[in-house]
């Protein structure tokens, strides 16, 4: 569970190969809303890759499937925009190896 503030950021990733799949939900409680961003990034040489999943504005929640696209992190960048205390809550189930707040 995560309790964003007015104007407060949080990225929570899972390190996942490319074609694993994770069945995820959140869901904002609190009268707050937020806007989020759904992608994956890998640092492996020579380049930075990105991929862009699924983005919302004064969203109270999401659910759906997460398909690696290549190997690397793989998540949700959310930013509370309303007036009022997100309390985001996050559950996910399926292949990953780790799970980390990177923000």
């Amino acid at each position: 569970m995560l309790t964003l503030k007015p104007g407060q950021a949080a990225e929570v990733k899972l390190s996942m190969l490319k074609g694993a799949k994770v069945t995820y939900k959140w869901v904002v409680r609190g009268g707050g809303t937020v806007n989020f961003d759904t992608h994956g990034d890998s640092t492996k040489a020579p380049a930075v890759n990105y991929h862009g999943y699924e983005k919302g504005r004064q969203s109270t929640g999401d659910e759906g499937t997460l398909t690696a696209a290549f190997d690397g992190n793989h998540g949700w960048y959310w930013r509370n925009r309303s007036n009022e205390d997100a309390v985001l809550t996050l559950s996910t189930q399926g292949a990953y190896s780790a799970v980390k707040r990177v923000l």
